[in-house]
């Protein structure tokens, strides 16, 4: 198939930022690239990815992140990308987006607390306002926005990368190309407009500055913190022991879940410990993430408020898959605890991660 290659952007300054997109004719061929992309050590934030939902006769299922990735054959990725979330636009599906482009069209918000910027207020009014005018805030013009958005609508899968650099632009377009890109556009914005991309897709999923479009499932952005050792002066506790609320031994840890630093915080805030339990040699083993509430990181061994027998009906967790809200739920569920991002958060103040006490 044949490479199209546009380039729309004027001579390189200082304040600008280049987004190098290509449609991809399916989520096989965008599957590659993201992989290239992540073996290229491009980091996740600065990847955009916008793929219409196979709806398969259902369009709640469609909408659903982990669906969805099944659905596209983009599980393997699904969760090393950044601000996955699954969403409605008007008059044109289902799609599932990701990175500063899926924010953006998203009309995710940063801090209430933080005045807004005039690119904050200037996507803050038009967020929900279809595709079209999302790629035209990046910078693409009106003809190449809108076959853009045609060509996703009509199943193609568009990738871009953010970059602030030539040098970026020439790479970018090289692994597209090298992975069957049936179009290659360049483009550039403000970059005051693409740090604003970049705070909407730090900021959490659920937060919308309104719009037409609905979000209806979304991935938070998790450090995975069990091994942060190094920028805390302490052990890690990752393989720490975990006993339940009997003494019994329940496992150990896994991995920690950690929400992000807000604005005015030093750490971010440990919200769910994985556990880990049965199996041999890695196979069959069980990752539980349970909820802050119901552990007791101060203890030695780390002891659980609920009996073993608890984890084991409990919703799995593997590392690499998404752990959207929508699974957050049923995990919260099972275990009787509210969502720390819904109506209170549950039954104790959840720890930040200079609390955490090695094991």
């Amino acid at each position: 198939m044949g490479e199209t290659i546009s380039v729309a952007m004027e001579e390189t300054a200082p304040a600008m930022r280049y987004s190098v997109v290509a449609l991809f004719e399916d989520t096989l061929d965008a599957e590659r690239v993201l992989i290239a992309l992540r073996k290229a050590d491009v980091e996740p934030e600065h990847i955009s990815l916008l793929v219409c939902a196979a709806t398969n006769g259902d369009s709640d299922d469609a909408t659903v992140v982990a669906r969805t990735l099944v659905d596209s054959s983009l599980e393997t990725v699904g969760g090393w990308l950044r601000g996955l979330v699954a969403l409605i636009v008007p008059e044109r599906g289902a799609f599932l987006v990701a990175g500063p482009i899926g924010a953006a069209l998203a009309g995710i918000r940063g801090d209430d607390d933080e005045p807004p910027s005039d690119a904050h207020r200037t996507m803050s009014r038009h967020a929900g306002s279809g595709l079209q005018h999302t790629l035209g805030e990046f910078g693409f013009g009106d003809d190449e926005a809108a076959y853009l958005g045609n060509r996703v609508t009509a199943g193609s899968a568009l990738v871009a990368i953010t970059t602030a650099g030539t040098d970026g632009i020439q790479s970018a377009r090289r692994i597209f190309a090298d992975d069957n890109a049936i179009h290659i556009g360049v483009a550039q914005a403000e970059a005051s407009f693409m740090a604003e991309a970049e705070a909407m897709l730090a900021a959490s999923p659920e937060e919308s500055s309104g719009g037409d479009v609905l979000i209806t499932d979304a991935v938070a952005t998790w450090i995975r913190f069990a091994d942060e050792d190094d920028a805390l002066g302490r052990a890690n506790v990752r393989g720490a022991a975990v006993v339940d609320r009997d003494g019994i031994e329940a496992g150990d840890v896994d991995d920690l879940l950690a929400e992000p630093a807000k604005r005015g915080e030093t750490q971010p805030t440990v919200r769910y410990v994985v556990i880990g339990f049965g199996g041999r040699f890695g196979i069959g083993r069980h990752h539980i993430p349970v909820p802050l509430e119901l552990v007791d990181l101060y203890a030695t061994p780390i002891q659980l408020t609920i009996d073993k027998a608890s984890l084991d009906g409990a919703p799995s967790y593997g590392a690499d898959d998404p752990f959207s809200r929508r699974e957050e739920r049923a995990t919260c569920a099972y275990f009787g605890v509210t969502p720390y991002w819904s109506i209170g958060i549950g039954s104790a103040k959840p720890r930040v991660v200079e609390d955490v006490a090695s094991p």
